[in-house]
């Protein structure tokens, strides 16, 4: 299925380009830094229980939680939300040395009803 997915993905337009994780130091996401790569896909989980923010979504790279998606993109994904739990991400970048807080960026995609 990922395979599937992956191929789809390259030629779908993003919904959102170059979007930072945000909240990476308070996960494992520095552990898991070594075994992320680049194309690496994403799962992005609404999260409307969120104490903080009702429109919280959280982003899992095989089955870790990584960090969210930030505030500031999360309205704009609000339509796509309300209709599906759950999309896709793509890692575009990792820049260990960037950002501390923000050094995995990537790309968000609708949901695929086709895989």
């Amino acid at each position: 299925m990922w395979k599937k997915l992956k191929k789809l993905l390259r030629h779908t337009p993003p919904v959102a380009a170059q979007v930072p994780v945000a909240g990476l130091a308070y996960y494992r996401a520095e552990e898991l830094a070594t075994l992320m790569q680049r194309g690496d896909l994403l799962e992005l989980r609404h999260e409307p229980d969120n104490p903080h923010d009702a429109n919280a979504v959280m982003i899992f790279w095989h089955q870790n939680i990584i960090g969210y998606v930030p505030s500031e993109y999360t309205s704009e994904l609000q339509s796509l939300l309300n209709r599906h739990r759950r999309l896709c991400g793509k890692i575009v970048k990792i820049d260990l040395n960037g950002d501390e807080h923000r050094w995995v960026k990537f790309n968000i995609y609708p949901p695929r009803k086709d895989l």
